[in-house]
């Protein structure tokens, strides 16, 4: 049986839609599910804006020793731990990536994309020839179209709060919408962006390197990487109602070497607000994710290394 067929039997009874992409970097050997379809991609984004950290200090404007102080404005709800900081917290720039790829920082994020420019990462994706990459969304503006409120003026941390607790999510608005003017990509070209770190060419030969060793240090390993050795995936999943990507390169060996895209969005209807039926269909997608792994660490370019 082709890896091609093996993945698509382990992901067809779950009646999701999926984009795959997946290359052997050495031989070019590859499989695909609809590669250049647009997917919301949840916090995987946060990979093109950590490549736009590095390629803004590259040019000097700022360096990633540089410390950002915590302030209010700059919490935001959902993953990660700053939000729950004291103010005043000054981490480097570099702490930051880290924190924001590690454990996915939703705060993080907002401290860097406000730095950086959301228009800025597109564009830079532009130049790499990655015409699917969007970043449209600041994080207040993702979750104040997930939950349906007004986002303009951006909601401050305490409405995003209350919003999360009191409605759900808005699965027609913007922020689950296959549109550039939603921070989308289709499977191939974030893909082909982590492809570009693991081979120098996301920016100077450092940059990438030290890029390579913060998304190997990541925490959130229960999709692709969960059945695969220990710190052998460099990733960075993506989660949202209905969502759940993840994105990296495998690391089977010197020259041997998978970068993949996994994304999916999950057609079935669920209860409203959380449920153990939401739980486990959630786990459900995750592990059959962690089976497509197994199978593309198995079989992709196996017979060329």
């Amino acid at each position: 049986m082709s890896v091609q067929s093996r993945i698509e039997d382990v992901l067809a009874p779950l009646g999701l839609d999926v984009g795959l992409s997946a290359r052997h970097l050495s031989s070019g050997e590859s499989v695909s599910i609809a590669p250049r379809r647009l997917f919301p991609t949840a916090s995987v984004y946060k990979v093109p804006l950590m490549v736009e950290v590095y390629r803004q200090a590259a040019e000097g404007r700022f360096a990633m020793s540089d410390r950002v102080a915590l302030a209010d404005g700059h919490r935001i709800i959902g993953s990660g731990v700053l939000q729950k900081l004291g103010g005043g917290l000054a981490p480097t720039i570099r702490d930051l990536v880290m924190l924001m790829i590690v454990v996915s920082d939703n705060t993080a994020t907002h401290m860097l994309q406000e730095r950086v420019g959301a228009d800025a990462t597109t564009a830079t994706m532009r130049r790499l020839g990655l015409r699917d990459i969007h970043v449209a969304l600041s994080m207040p503006a993702l979750f104040a179209h997930g939950y349906g409120i007004a986002p303009e003026p951006p909601p401050g941390y305490g409405e995003m709060l209350a919003a999360s607790r009191e409605r759900d999510m808005d699965l027609d608005g913007l922020a689950f919408r296959r549109s550039p003017a939603n921070t989308t990509s289709s499977a191939e070209d974030m893909a082909a962006r982590c492809a570009m770190i693991h081979e120098g060419k996301a920016g100077t030969a450092a940059a990438c390197a030290d890029m390579m060793e913060i998304l190997r240090a990541q925490q959130l390993r229960d999709r692709v990487p969960r059945f695969l050795p220990a710190g052998a995936v460099a990733n960075k999943t993506g989660s949202f109602r209905r969502i759940r990507n993840d994105a990296g390169i495998m690391l089977r060996g010197a020259g041997d070497a998978i970068a993949f895209a996994l994304f999916t969005a999950d057609p079935k209807v669920l209860p409203r607000g959380n449920s153990p039926l939401l739980g486990r269909r959630n786990a459900q997608v995750d592990l059959a994710m962690a089976e497509v792994g197994g199978i593309l660490w198995e079989e992709l370019g196996a017979g060329r290394r």
